[in-house]
């Protein structure tokens, strides 16, 4: 999340981890998923929010 939550584009985070860009939309739509959002900027809302809440 925090190499989404950078602005990094999928192509960007799949080079930097040496992945499959297809493997990294997976993971992204999985986290999507367990967050309960449908768009990068929902998810990142979201993220950053339970973070202040946590520390």
């Amino acid at each position: 999340m925090s190499l989404i939550a950078g602005g990094r584009t999928n192509g960007e985070i799949a080079a930097q981890l040496f992945l499959a860009e297809k493997t990294v939309k997976n993971h992204v739509n999985r986290i999507y998923s367990k967050l309960g959002v449908a768009s990068r900027h929902a998810a990142i809302s979201q993220w950053r929010g339970h973070r202040e809440i946590v520390g």
